[in-house]
């Protein structure tokens, strides 16, 4: 033992209140829980080395219930890794902000060890951009997947580095909020066969977790997705992402898995340690029950956007009151709803306009079509059924249900009749979510043609089928050049999303409903369960209950019949003429839409009020 570094040191009662280890000026503060009458000590290690060089005893002076804190001033700590010593066994910190060990992806590693960290480092004035949920984009993705593919043309592949070079992209493309699927130090890799993803079709090798939906280590981010060699490096890289990401105008949402049983404090604190020290915009966790009411009730985050499966939409409790709507349910109910529609599904119509307008006032929803744990958007409309054989469960795992349409061909074709249907198929599952109200989600890649070849589960691949291809043919190009003249008519438009609900009434005396349903006539939606078209018009002038100024009223005619149908269009305001806009079946013809509108079989055809002489 270094008996010279422990005669160096003085060691006082620390503060229980902050775990973990936590430099304050020239102190320490180590702090553990442990059962009332352990043996607990601190135990440092020579920087780089497996061996001990001190252990620094936890006095009964420093206990307070559970909880063992000491302050430790004179200790050179940037010298030194460490651990806590509970009753002789090592235990890794579970409050470590970085960790030894961890830097090679995919390795099982034995000798963790804690890293202390210096939370200073220079902002820059950065501040939180604070963009509320009617104005947010949302753009999913995993840290490595998204430019580990050669494709990517990034230098630093598959690290927080290669999102920072696909910053310029990401702006262009017109997001404003990026999501991280886990970017932490989850463990990726036991030697142990079982892990939490494997349930009753466990396999008998150990198995790599590429998702990060296991145990880890919550309040490190995860080295291997940095490009720095140095230790507890990521700290600052991480840093860094965040602080670029906000100079652009984009805000920053980590996702976090917390397995069943983990203690609500630890969640509660490593929430606010991500808020505070790296200040992340938002947090996307499903916990139990009482832990997310916590979490939704706690007044430090009632500015952070909070994600949800499912959140209650009475936002009046425990005395926590916000005029920051700041919660939002994020599940799968509008891509089931959209996918089924699309493809054509009968009695549709109830469900797929209710959705088209949801936009609760005390909790947002997230509207999207493609997810991590489903098909992408160009599966969706290419594949009939699951292909996850690579994972090696025989194809039983990953959902059965998808709601996709191959479009008359299984998989890869060259039919072009049928890969014209599938790029017009994509780009109205690409119109349903961005012309709703609530807050669009684009999973990457979904943008150009994105294929996970028929695989809807890949959480244990760590290759070119969960990999983001940055594809550049022509279909692909198409592709990204809709979404990012979609995303921009939606930034265009206040009118499409608005910050409060619509009602389907003119209370205003505009001169006409905020929102208005139509079908076959105007001002008649048929809902019936064997139609597969209805239209909804958006009166402009109600965008200046958000004082955006008054804009033109839009009229969105939707038709998943695989014939024309014709559309009854209501009379424009102010003596103006509806012009189309677009149309997802490529038709760029201006056409004269006086009363009635023939849209195309499974398109989505946009029309806006203007000039007659347009």
């Amino acid at each position: 033992m270094n008996n010279k570094l422990l005669e160096n040191i003085k060691v006082y009662r620390g503060n229980p209140l902050l775990m973990g280890v936590t430099v304050i000026g020239d102190e320490v503060n180590f702090a553990i829980t442990a059962k009332y009458g352990s043996n607990c000590q601190v135990v440092l290690y020579e920087k780089g080395k497996d061996e001990e060089v001190a252990r620094i005893p936890f006095e009964n002076a420093q206990v307070i219930g559970n909880v063992y804190a000491m302050s430790v001033s004179g200790l050179d700590y940037s010298k030194y890794y460490y651990n806590f010593s509970v009753d002789g066994e090592i235990v890794t910190d579970e409050y470590a902000k970085a960790l030894s060990g961890k830097k090679n992806w995919g390795k099982a590693c034995d000798n963790l060890k804690g890293i202390i960290i210096n939370d200073d480092y220079d902002w820059q004035q950065d501040a939180p951009l604070n963009i509320p949920f009617d104005e947010t984009i949302l753009y999913r993705m995993h840290v490595r997947g998204f430019t580990k593919h050669a494709t990517s043309k990034v230098k630093h592949k598959g690290t927080y580095l290669g999102i920072v070079e696909k910053i310029p992209y990401l702006k262009e493309l017109g997001i404003n909020m990026i999501e991280l699927m886990p970017a932490y130090e989850f463990n990726e890799i036991k030697k142990e066969n079982a892990t939490s993803m494997k349930g009753q079709f466990a396999i008998e090798s150990p198995v790599l977790n590429y998702w990060g939906y296991t145990d880890g280590y919550a309040f490190a981010p995860k080295a291997s997705f940095a490009w720095t060699n140095t230790p507890g490096g990521e700290v600052e890289e991480f840093k860094y992402l965040v602080r670029e990401l906000h100079k652009n105008g984009i805000e920053i949402s980590m996702e976090f898995f917390f397995p069943q049983g983990t203690n609500p404090k630890l969640i509660l604190d490593c929430l606010h340690y991500w808020v505070m020290e790296y200040h992340i915009d938002g947090i996307h966790a499903n916990c139990e029950e009482a832990v997310m009411r916590m979490v939704e009730t706690d007044n430090l985050l009632c500015t952070t956007k909070i994600f949800t499966y499912s959140f209650s939409n009475n936002t009046d409790f425990y005395g926590r009151k916000s005029e920051i709507r700041n919660i939002a349910n994020f599940n799968d109910d509008f891509m089931v709803c959209a996918r089924r529609f699309i493809k054509g599904d009968e009695d549709m119509l109830n469900t797929m306009a209710y959705k088209i307008k949801a936009n609760p006032p005390g909790v947002a929803v997230v509207n999207y079509v493609a997810n991590h744990n489903t098909f992408t958007l160009y599966d969706t409309v290419s594949y009939d059924r699951k292909y996850n054989e690579a994972n090696g469960e025989n194809n039983r795992d990953g959902a059965v249900y998808n709601y996709s349409w191959n479009c008359g061909a299984e998989g890869d074709t060259r039919k072009r009749k049928i890969m014209d249907l599938r790029k017009r198929q994509i780009k109205n599952a690409l119109c349903l979510v961005f012309l709703s109200q609530g807050v669009p989600m684009l999973y990457a890649g979904d943008e150009m043609c994105n294929s996970q070849k028929g695989n809807n589960n890949p959480y244990c691949l760590d290759n070119e089928i969960s990999w983001t291809n940055w594809n550049t043919n022509a279909m692909a190009k198409e592709i990204l050049e809709f979404t990012k003249n979609i995303i921009a008519f939606r930034k265009k438009h206040k009118v499409l999303h608005l910050s409060q609900e619509t009602r389907q009434m003119d209370y205003k005396s505009y001169g006409l409903p905020d929102m208005s349903y139509h079908g076959s006539k105007a001002w008649y939606a048929d809902f019936s369960h064997f139609n597969r078209h209805f239209s909804v018009m958006y009166c402009g002038k109600y965008a200046l209950l958000d004082k955006a100024g008054e804009e033109q009223d839009i009229y969105i005619a939707y038709n998943m019949y695989w014939e024309n149908q014709e559309f009854g269009v209501p009379s424009v305001r102010n003596k103006k003429k509806w012009h189309l806009e677009f149309s997802t079946d490529g038709n760029k013809k201006d056409c004269d839409i006086d009363r009635m509108y023939e849209a195309p079989g499974r398109s989505i055809s946009v029309l806006v009020a203007g000039d007659e002489n347009k």
